[in-house]
């Protein structure tokens, strides 16, 4: 059996090497968590806060062999002394959004792990967070709209991930970050948009070289027309009046998005010639089979979901990720934090 040279996990882990922060795990009763944790604190020096039941992490933790580790931090929701300050942080939050606050509402909610990450990440007693191991994205999405909110500049959240294809020379190396892959199924003229700034911000926040975005369609640079092209154009425009600086051209064929020689020949003025390594697909139905297209058939690494356009990062793992996995994504939430604080990605709007 092949075996192929991964190199985006190995860059992404030694980039991420010298941050520390705090990092909450709503899904701590996770066995495969301490596993992984017990890789990633050999490389990272992070407080790691697991949210669960402290029995069943503290187990998992001595069949893990993890031994006493200071930077492993358990607290059981429902036995923390803050659940008073959180209950009163949650119920502002929700009135806030015109929510109709009840007690049964409020101690149901505060229960909820995604929920309760929320509220450490809001009171600032975490820095960022990860879900999804054992939880659902609806409840982590639901806990970052209610509670977390969004970051300064945005009013919509996106999912993006990160694709590497083996023996690959296009994009960079075979590395593609794609968007939104995640949570909106047809973005409207605004929502593409933000789908655009945030996704450039990932990118600055992974890559080594400058993001060149290639927004997709069924149509290259007017071989078609419709409505979904017109909005592209109109995006693209708007884009460049908010930073001229950002690489990015649409509409594009996915060929001509990422090789050369097609945009030579069907796009020949494209400022990113073929050269795309950010992928913005037209809606979900699109980004969703194109992602399962790439893993399925060119054997590709998938590396996240980050959640775009929050306050802070909480990303989200897949039910059956692996140890290997919640390594990674840790490592990617820290660098996105990174980011997000030097403030060197922001692009308002």
């Amino acid at each position: 059996m092949r075996k192929y040279n991964f190199r985006f996990a190995e860059q992404i882990l030694q980039d991420s090497r010298e941050i520390r922060e705090k990092i909450v795990f709503s899904d701590g009763d996770d066995l495969r968590l301490v596993y992984a944790l017990k890789k990633f604190l050999k490389i990272n020096n992070s407080e790691c806060i697991l949210l669960g039941n402290a029995n069943v992490i503290q187990n998992n933790i001595n069949e893990a062999k993890l031994g006493k580790n200071l930077n492993i931090k358990i607290i059981d929701p429902l036995r923390n002394k803050k659940n008073r300050e959180y209950s009163e942080l949650l119920e502002y939050s929700l009135k806030k959004r015109n929510k109709t606050v009840e007690k049964k509402l409020i101690s149901r909610l505060i229960s909820n792990n995604s929920f309760y990450a929320s509220l450490m990440l809001k009171a600032e007693d975490a820095d960022c967070g990860i879900a999804g191991s054992i939880s659902s994205t609806l409840q982590l999405m639901k806990a970052i709209i209610n509670v977390l909110g969004v970051a300064e500049g945005r009013k919509y959240l996106s999912g993006a991930m990160i694709e590497e294809v083996p023996d690959c020379k296009y994009g960079i190396n075979g590395i593609f970050l794609l968007s939104d892959v995640a949570i909106i199924p047809e973005p409207k003229e605004e929502q593409l948009l933000e789908i655009i700034l945030s996704s450039y911000e990932t990118a600055k926040s992974f890559f080594r070289v400058e993001p060149k975005i290639g927004i997709l369609s069924y149509s290259t640079k007017g071989s078609a027309k419709s409505l979904a092209i017109d909005k592209i154009s109109k995006v693209i425009e708007k884009v460049k009046k908010i930073n001229d600086k950002i690489m990015i051209d649409g509409e594009l064929q996915l060929d001509a998005a990422i090789i050369p020689k097609v945009s030579k020949q069907k796009s020949p003025e494209s400022i990113i010639k073929g050269n795309a390594n950010v992928l913005i697909f037209p809606c979900l139905d699109a980004a969703n089979i194109g992602c399962k297209l790439i893993y399925r058939l060119a054997k590709a690494k998938v590396y996240g979901t980050i959640i775009q356009g929050a306050s802070k990062p909480f990303n989200d793992l897949s039910r059956g990720c692996s140890i290997d996995d919640i390594v990674m994504l840790s490592a990617m939430t820290l660098l996105q934090l990174n980011g997000m604080k030097k403030n060197i990605n922001r692009v308002k709007l």
